[in-house]
């Protein structure tokens, strides 16, 4: 069987396809995967087929207009009204190069921006993953609610916020994706989302871990909470790390690539730095702007997570999908510093079960509170207990395997002739 997996995000959003790719591969499939051509050489790393898609993962978060956004707010939708307009002819012309990259399969797996080509295909099962739950609940609130809890409230406004969210997105998505369907001489969806029906008619994957955020009883059946999905690779620290590492203490990692790398770079690496040293720990920096030489300071570019989170007393990241998931495997205690979409949710979350320190607004960030909640991570015995059970929970489930399993099963069972 061959299946292509589709995606047009960051390095992030690439890593879990790829984990998918080689599950899928191991079980005898034939697997394209299609990335943006900065990411190739990941896809070919892996062994998979690697197909062109659409995007610029590093030159995204580097544009003025999305650099300025990011500093007022954290949500997508403020941020699309800030990008630039660009022509009709242009979404199109993205849509058809996603399309392009799936030709050949025999089964499609979606991730959250490649979808639109999803609905202009008859021909062959398909099925979509999201790194965020986006399915209506009344058990949490939507990713861009802003996290609020109102009480005896919160259920109904839970649900409001996930009907807001659907309106909100469909709005901005609906030209694209109808004017696709209109192209392939299929029926526009008009007003009403298709995007709600997913987990309903086809499987919708979510490759993050039920130890972290169970389904919620009221998704329906083909809403899949899988595990997470990790790609492992060989790979040896450097003898500069080795000894770093047994010169002390486990020290603090600080990830502050991406989009911490980009906003506010050399405040954000001031800051890690101090809060380490207030907690009595050295650092691990990845990434981000050059550090003077010192000591209890240790910069590095390549560096495998499942490797150095591990050693780490804490690790202060922005609250992405991938490296959040990381950590959590890890066993380790967050400090997150959330700058984008998802990023609030998932420290929210990571508050509320008990493994991350008090999250800190990357908009309001400062060096007190960076180094209050860096010494609460690294002190706090009982924080870090639970967060090394929750790590030991994670490393015994099977999120891959169980991912592959449900693909497998809705192709297996899937009538040729569904019609998106």
């Amino acid at each position: 069987m061959r299946i292509a997996l589709l995606t047009i995000g960051s390095r992030g959003d690439v890593q879990p396809f790829i984990a998918l790719g080689v599950g899928l591969r191991a079980r005898g499939h034939d697997v394209i995967l299609g990335a943006p051509e900065g990411l190739k050489h990941l896809v070919e790393r892996a062994g998979l087929t690697y197909r062109p898609t659409p995007g610029d993962p590093d030159g995204f978060f580097t544009m003025p207009e999305v650099v300025d956004s990011l500093r007022r707010s954290p949500y997508l939708r403020d941020l699309l009204k800030a990008l630039p307009a660009v022509p009709e002819e242009y979404d199109q012309q993205v849509v058809d190069e996603i399309a392009a990259a799936g030709q050949g399969a025999d089964a499609v797996v979606y991730a959250p921006l490649t979808i639109a080509a999803a609905y202009g295909r008859s021909d062959v099962p398909w099925a979509a993953a999201n790194w965020w739950p986006n399915t209506r609940t009344w058990r949490f609130p939507a990713v861009e609610s802003g996290q609020r809890r109102l009480g005896p409230l919160s259920p109904l406004y839970h649900l409001f916020t996930h009907a807001r969210a659907a309106r909100e997105e469909w709005a901005w998505r609906r030209p694209e994706v109808d004017g696709y369907r209109r192209r392939q001489g299929l029926e526009p969806f008009g007003g009403r989302s298709p995007f709600l029906r997913l987990g309903r008619e086809r499987p919708y994957l979510y490759p993050f871990s039920p130890s972290v955020l169970p389904k919620p009883r009221d998704w329906p059946a083909r809403a899949h909470v899988t595990g997470y999905w990790f790609w492992d690779q060989d790979w040896q620290p450097t003898r500069e790390l080795v000894d770093f590492l047994a010169d002390g203490p486990a020290p603090v990692a600080a990830d502050v690539r991406q989009h911490l790398a980009v906003h506010r770079r050399e405040q954000v690496l001031e800051y890690a730095i101090a809060a380490a040293r207030a907690a009595g720990r050295r650092i691990v920096v990845v990434d981000g702007p050059d550090v003077p030489p010192s000591d209890d300071v240790l910069r590095l570019h390549d560096v495998d997570y499942r490797w150095l989170f591990p050693r780490t007393a804490a690790v202060v990241h922005h609250g992405g999908f991938g490296t959040t998931a990381e950590v959590v495997r890890a066993g380790r205690p967050h400090v997150v510093v959330p700058v984008f979409a998802d990023h609030p949710f998932w420290a929210r979350r990571l508050t509320e079960i008990g493994v991350a320190a008090p999250a800190v607004d990357f908009r309001t960030l400062t060096r007190e509170a960076l180094v209050a909640s860096t010494v609460k991570a690294v002190r706090e015995d009982s924080l870090g207990a639970r967060a090394a059970r929750l790590g030991e929970a994670v490393r015994r489930e099977r999120g891959v395997e169980n991912a592959c399993q449900v693909v497998e099963s809705w192709i297996d069972n899937s009538s040729r002739t569904l019609t998106g």
